[in-house]
């Protein structure tokens, strides 16, 4: 079934989802962005929000279910709109751009931000002297068993998610991204640490690092840290936080594996306040290295594509399947542009063969045959996509007109 919108562009094959017709409305309309949701902490001892976006695909009728990656977000409140903004544009087909699978996003806002996003109990600021502000710092711990032990529950028994948790914070989140690597690896298979604050308790961290990691044989996934080209601030040394960041990666990168892959980027015209948004999309590129796939290939070996996602699942440690919606959209446009029934025809087997649940890969595929008068095995199609979905109207038409001996549009 066509849900698709195709161009040519500079000799590229260039898709994008259509994922529905804007009617027009009277009035103005409100635009919403996730939901808000909460729960009582035994842990922490007090209500916590916590804020939802699942992806466009989630609630589809036409595509399987599927499950997703989770994005735990710190700093809730401050980032979870540029978030969730980043994650859609990278992952849903806007422009053709596929760069990483959809996911969720768990944005966690703040109650007592200066007690859960610091490890260690610390009134020395980032310019070296105390601060009473400071007084509650050290709850980094219980904060995290509070997300392991009473949010990942929550959020796992309501949502469709895959074993696959990223955790990503800034600045005092950054930190705690961190500690959570060296003292809670399991929790997140990667993390995302955008300018951490690894001054922190004369740069605790940093020291724990270079003990922790002499054996780090646990760690699995990858990390991502970025600094920034933060000013100076009082008295303060403003290469502080770039030298503790450079010298916690270079812990980092003495224990780099194949399955375990570190990598630090440092934004000089970006400050501390400027640089979440860059950071965050550079470091989903950095998790989900070589996922997007070249159209421009795929149009040539449609073949290629199920080895592609093989390789990159294996090495990212999640079966990351051929998003179906893509795949279609490739498969329709090689029957509409290209003309090449046969690379279509391989293009709907691989969905089916992914996606065998799915009445549209069925409904699809059947069209395809049917173009190539292969009547028996449209048939044998589009009864598959009416066994799964009985409304598929469609298909009905479909296999009334092929009863009737008809074939090609």
């Amino acid at each position: 079934m066509k849900r698709i919108v195709l161009c040519m562009s500079f000799g590229l094959l260039a898709l994008s989802v259509q994922d529905q017709t804007v009617e027009a409305q009277q009035g103005p309309q409100l635009i919403t962005i996730g939901e808000r949701h909460s729960l009582v902490s035994e842990t922490l001892g007090e209500e916590r929000a916590y804020w939802v976006q699942v992806p466009a695909s989630y609630n589809d009728s036409i595509y399987a279910p599927q499950s997703y990656p989770v994005l735990y977000l710190l700093d809730g409140a401050a980032h979870f709109q540029s978030a969730s903004g980043v994650v859609q544009f990278m992952s849903t087909g806007i422009n053709g751009n596929i760069q990483i699978p959809e996911m969720i996003v768990v944005a966690i806002p703040n109650t007592n931000r200066t007690r859960d996003l610091t490890p260690t109990h610390s009134m020395i600021g980032f310019d070296g002297k105390e601060a009473s502000f400071l007084e509650p710092s050290g709850g980094g711990n219980a904060f995290l068993e509070f997300v392991r032990e009473e949010l990942f529950p929550e959020i796992e028994s309501t949502y469709r998610t895959s074993p696959y948790r990223i955790l990503v914070g800034h600045s005092f989140g950054g930190l705690l991204a961190l500690h959570a690597l060296l003292d809670a690896p399991a929790m997140f298979q990667s993390i995302i640490a955008i300018d951490p604050s690894l001054w922190w308790d004369d740069q605790v961290l940093v020291q724990r690092a270079e003990r922790r990691l002499t054996e780090a044989g646990d760690l699995r996934g990858s990390v991502y840290i970025s600094l920034a080209n933060t000013p100076v601030i009082g008295d303060s040394d403003p290469m502080v936080m770039v030298n503790a960041g450079r010298a916690f990666a270079r812990s980092l990168e003495a224990v780099a594996t194949p399955t375990f892959r570190p990598a630090l980027h440092y934004f000089e015209a970006e400050d501390h306040g400027s640089v979440p948004l860059l950071s965050l999309y550079h470091g989903l590129l950095h998790i989900f290295e070589g996922y997007k796939p070249s159209v421009a290939t795929f149009v040539d070996n449609p073949s290629a594509l199920g080895p592609h996602f093989e390789r990159i699942s294996e090495r990212v440690g999640l079966l990351l399947l051929p998003p179906e919606a893509f795949v279609n959209q490739m498969g329709y446009a090689m029957l509409q542009q290209l003309e090449d029934v046969d690379k279509a025809i391989a293009l709907f087997e691989l969905n089916v063969s992914n996606f065998p649940g799915s009445y549209n890969t069925h409904d699809s595929l059947g069209e395809a045959y049917m173009l190539k008068d292969e009547k028996a095995l449209a048939i044998n199609s589009y009864e598959r996509s009416l066994k799964l979905n009985p409304a598929n109207e469609n298909a009905k038409e479909r296999l009334e007109v092929l009863r009737r001996g008809g074939s090609r549009d």
